[in-house]
């Protein structure tokens, strides 16, 4: 008789809570009242009619697309097309695949752009209130009114004591997220030819 391994488990789901921010599904269970209820990584929970499952059938086109983006971008030349697209593309992978996001940016060179406040990334080291701080995640909140939020922290010691030494959040309303310029430096990954 012969023994068959067990089948492989699901991969995780990927789901947007309503602050936007993007998390992984951990356990689904029923409450009393009969809602499907999702546990998320790091222990918090929310009814799954309030998230939405993320995407993650373009993790391939995505990472190619930063391929290219990345390519065009240490070419040299007007590069702000082609930081847009990096933008795209990471901001995708952020979502969708953290380890692919992390495996790309981890350690990477980084180049300065200046993008709408929409724009901002995950992994962006954003130039505000007179300091540099790492982007930790970022989304838009559609609770209420839309409003656009990153999580940060400043990037050296003396960043987190010009603003906060733990990490915070920053918002803005999304209109005026849509074309409030900022500075970011964005890691740029380095592909093999």
């Amino acid at each position: 008789m012969r023994t068959l391994a067990p089948p492989a488990a699901p991969a995780p789901a990927r789901v947007l809570l309503p602050d936007g921010s993007a998390k992984t599904v951990v356990d689904i269970t029923r409450n009393d009242n009969g809602q499907i209820v999702l546990h998320i990584d790091g222990g918090s929970a929310y009814r799954a009619d309030r998230c939405e499952r993320v995407d993650t059938s373009r993790v391939t086109d995505a990472r190619q697309a930063a391929r290219r983006a990345a390519r065009a971008i240490q070419a040299g030349g007007d590069i702000s097309q082609a930081a847009d697209e990096l933008g795209d593309a990471l901001r995708y992978l952020a979502q969708a695949d953290p380890d692919t996001f992390e495996e790309l940016t981890a350690g990477a060179p980084r180049v300065t752009i200046e993008t709408p406040r929409l724009g901002v990334i995950p992994g962006d080291i954003l130039h505000h209130h007179g300091a540099r701080l790492t982007v930790l995640d970022t989304a838009v909140s559609t609770i209420d009114t839309p409003q656009w939020w990153a999580d940060v922290l400043g990037v050296t010691a003396k960043d987190r004591q010009a603003t906060y030494r733990a990490p915070w959040r920053t918002g803005i309303s999304v209109d005026y997220a849509a074309w409030d310029t900022v500075t970011v430096e964005r890691a740029v990954p380095a592909f093999p030819a």
